[in-house]
C-alpha cells in the first residue's frame, strides 16, 4: 500500500489533468493498493472523479 496526496498521482500518471483539481482536492490523501506505476490513466479519470465529488458534497444542516 501506497499514501500520496492527489496532485502527486496526476503529476506522475498525466499532469494534464492537474489544472481541473481545486487546492484541497490536491492535497486530498490517496491510498494505493499496488502503488504508483501501476496506476493508468483511466485509473486516475475514476479517482479524480471521486475526490471531485467528494468534494462536491455540502453538509446537511437541521
Amino acid at each position: 500500500m501506497q499514501q500520496i496526496p492527489l496532485a502527486n498521482l496526476v503529476q506522475y500518471v498525466s499532469p494534464k489533468w492537474l489544472h481541473l483539481l481545486k487546492e484541497e482536492e490536491r492535497t486530498q490523501w490517496i491510498v494505493l493498493k499496488n502503488g504508483i506505476a501501476q496506476v493508468d490513466e483511466e485509473d486516475l479519470v475514476e479517482i479524480v472523479e471521486a475526490v471531485i465529488q467528494e468534494h462536491q458534497k455540502s453538509p446537511f444542516y437541521h
